[in-house]
This record gives C-alpha cells, sequence and structure tokens, in this order.
C-alpha cells in the first residue's frame, strides 16, 4: 500500500506543479481581491441555484447568461478558466486510465 501511495503522491504532485495549475493559484489570488468578480461570481451561483428552482425560468436563464457574459468579458477570469479547464482535462486523463486500465483487466 505504501508503494501504492508514493505512485499517487507522484501524480498528485505533477500535476499541482504543473504551469496551469500554478498559474490558476495566483490568478485566484488576484481575483479574490477583485470586487466586480467576486460579485459576478457570487451573482452567478445564485442565479444558478434560483434558474434550477424555478424550474428552469427562461427569464432567469436569460439573467443568468447576462451575468456569465459579463465575467466572460473580463481577461484575468477568462485566463483562469482556460488554466482551470487545463488542470481538469489532467486530472480528468489520470482518472479515464485507470478506469480503462482496470476495466481491461477485469474484463479479459
Amino acid at each position: 500500500m505504501e508503494k501504492l501511495d508514493k505512485a499517487l503522491d507522484e501524480v498528485i504532485m505533477e500535476i499541482k506543479n504543473s504551469p496551469e495549475y500554478l498559474k490558476c493559484l495566483e490568478l485566484k489570488e488576484k481575483m479574490n481581491s477583485n470586487s466586480e468578480i467576486t460579485t459576478l461570481v457570487e451573482q452567478v451561483k445564485i442565479l444558478q441555484k434560483k434558474y434550477v428552482r424555478s424550474n428552469y425560468d427562461p427569464k432567469i436563464k436569460e439573467e443568468l447568461d447576462i451575468v456569465t457574459n459579463k465575467l466572460n468579458e473580463i481577461p484575468l477570469y477568462v485566463i483562469y478558466m482556460q488554466n482551470l479547464n487545463i488542470v481538469n482535462e489532467k486530472i480528468e486523463f489520470v482518472k479515464d486510465s485507470l478506469n480503462d486500465y482496470f476495466y481491461e483487466l477485469l474484463n479479459k
């Protein structure tokens, strides 16, 4: 089990030391001090909940889209999201690779 923990730690450290992950940390810190971004992110969260609870009311969806578009016009946020997507793809790749490996192993 210790060998497995070590291998897992190596994968985690590889992702945590990636330029994209480090950039996410840097940008997240900058975004936390940007009141416009924090306000818009909070509005998006509230509107998303409201939209689901309203049984997908088109008027709320329209409002949600407007706020989301404002957020997506802020370069700092866009760059953060691009890097976050890359990090998430790396995590998904590891997950998919493990799933594929064990599926092949157990279904031969």
